[in-house]
């Protein structure tokens, strides 16, 4: 792994954890039913709520937009929910059949979440759950030191001790400074109690 990857890979479980110990809710990806997200002559991309997750309903658009003699390409993304539309015909004749989706496709109500809302709310589930186990740590090591020290500042503490014990004997310059910027990252001001 390069020095640049380790860094990276730093920040992105930084970013995680001090999201959990911060307390704010996690951001909610939400879609809307049907809306147009891009468009250039001859192309467009919508995104629908009801394709998430839904494989036979992504594989319904694709194959019945085909079938329009003005469409020379649709692919439908259960993933993201996204909707692209290649064509060659004016942009009324366009309206009218996302018109058409918008009514008569995408507005039937779903039975239940989606599996990706499932998941979605079975991991925030776990990031709740988390964050309060952490801020419980945190307010018990306040008690305990009479406000001294925190979760965030005890970690910080490791970091930089880890951080110092790697740069000065094993002479591991990657990891150390890497420890040592999560120290100072940590005690940048945020706590989470």
């Amino acid at each position: 792994m390069s020095y640049m990857s380790g860094v990276m890979m730093g920040l992105a479980f930084g970013k995680g954890l001090r999201h959990i110990l911060s307390g704010r809710p996690a951001p909610k990806a939400t879609l809307p039913a049907f809306a147009l997200a891009r468009a250039i002559p001859g192309r467009r991309r919508y995104y629908a709520k009801a394709l998430l997750g839904n494989e036979a309903l992504a594989a319904a658009v694709e194959k019945a937009l085909t079938r329009l003699d003005f469409v020379d390409e649709a692919r439908a993304n259960p993933v993201s929910g996204s909707l692209l539309i290649v064509y060659h015909v004016d942009e009324a004749a366009m309206n009218a059949v996302a018109d058409r989706l918008a009514n008569r496709v995408f507005t039937v109500p779903m039975d239940g979440p989606t599996p990706m809302e499932e998941a979605a709310e079975g991991l925030a589930a776990i990031g709740r759950h988390l964050h309060g186990t952490f801020c419980a740590i945190s307010r018990h090591l306040k008690m305990v030191t009479a406000g001294l020290l925190d979760l965030p500042s005890l970690l910080s503490i490791v970091f930089a001790v880890r951080g110092i014990r790697k740069i000065l004997l094993a002479k591991q310059l990657p990891s150390g400074p890497q420890l040592l910027w999560w120290a100072f990252s940590l005690l940048r001001g945020w706590r989470i109690a």
